[in-house]
């Protein structure tokens, strides 16, 4: 496949069609997420919400975080019990919070992981690209996730990435997650890491459920004496990739489809397609920078 349908394998919620969703609204009318219709059914009983043709909102009794936090805890703690939701929460339960924000940038209420992608609200994570320079060639880092993964199990990986739990901000997730993921130590993160922006995309996963994420990127130099090794078990390996390598496998589809989009935004920063190389250069840059349709960070 091309990069261009690589990253539309990432970003492909349409941006004009809601045909087959509702807007999950806040107290205050705030749009959150888009749900679909098979989800918004398991909405139609829970007395803390209006279901309409259109939106699904929060009664505006709930007008505290504190409440909110509850609201949607018990919601998630009934919903486990529906054998029909079983494959998309207990398999992916976390027990570990996501933040959704309101029109405020501010925290909104704070959701199960596994409940967050039902929701379609926007989450967060931090993807790190860790690359070597030999010769004047770059090489990356890659792992192979883990065949026991839940999701996307045996597929090419990021150096390391992990989603943005409550209460840990950016970089104490990308210190966090190096060391677990990936056995690198938080001075050698501190003083070889560079952020280098964000990507943002709207995900199209199974049942058209969709998935708003945005990706706060770092890369991050590694020299001779210092190489990443599995930790937690959630990778088999790394290996060092040169670039065409690494190229060659995204467009045979070997990589997570998102980590696939974050190692071309690398490529395109780092000059390596460009423009005079790669015809879809204006799409793809686009198509990894989407504007998010809700309140985000």
């Amino acid at each position: 496949m091309s990069l261009l349908d690589a990253i539309a394998a990432v970003d492909g919620f349409p941006y004009d069609n809601l045909q087959g969703y509702k807007t999950l609204r806040g107290h205050d009318g705030t749009a959150l997420g888009y749900v679909t219709e098979a989800i918004a059914k398991h909405f139609v009983d829970e007395p803390a919400f209006s279901v309409t043709d259109t939106d699904i909102t929060l009664d505006a009794q709930y007008d505290s975080v504190d409440k909110r936090n509850q609201v949607f805890a018990d919601l998630g703690a009934r919903w486990r019990q529906r054998e029909s939701l079983d494959a998309l929460l207990n398999r992916r339960w976390r027990d570990e919070l996501y933040t959704v924000f309101g029109a405020d940038h501010n925290v909104y209420v704070l959701v199960e992981r596994a409940l967050s992608t039902l929701l379609g609200v926007v989450t967060y994570g931090v993807h790190v690209n860790g690359y070597q320079k030999k010769d004047g060639k770059i090489y990356l880092w890659v792992p192979r996730r883990s065949a026991d993964r839940p999701m996307w199990p045996g597929l090419l990986d990021n150096t390391v990435a992990g989603g943005l739990g409550y209460p840990h901000g950016v970089e104490a997730t990308l210190i966090k997650e190096a060391m677990e993921e990936a056995g690198i130590e938080e001075q050698y993160v501190r003083d070889h890491a560079t952020a280098a922006g964000v990507v943002s995309y709207c995900y199209l996963a199974e049942g058209n459920i969709v998935q708003p994420e945005v990706e706060y990127i770092y890369d991050l130099v590694f020299d001779d004496e210092t190489k990443p090794k599995p930790v937690d078990g959630e990778s088999e390996d790394f290996q060092l990739m040169d670039v065409d390598t690494v190229i060659a496998k995204i467009r045979q589809g070997e990589f997570k489809p998102n980590c696939g989009l974050v190692i071309i935004d690398f490529l395109i920063r780092h000059g390596i397609v460009t423009a005079e190389n790669e015809p879809k250069y204006l799409e793809i840059v686009q198509r990894s920078h989407r504007r998010m349709p809700f309140p985000t960070r």
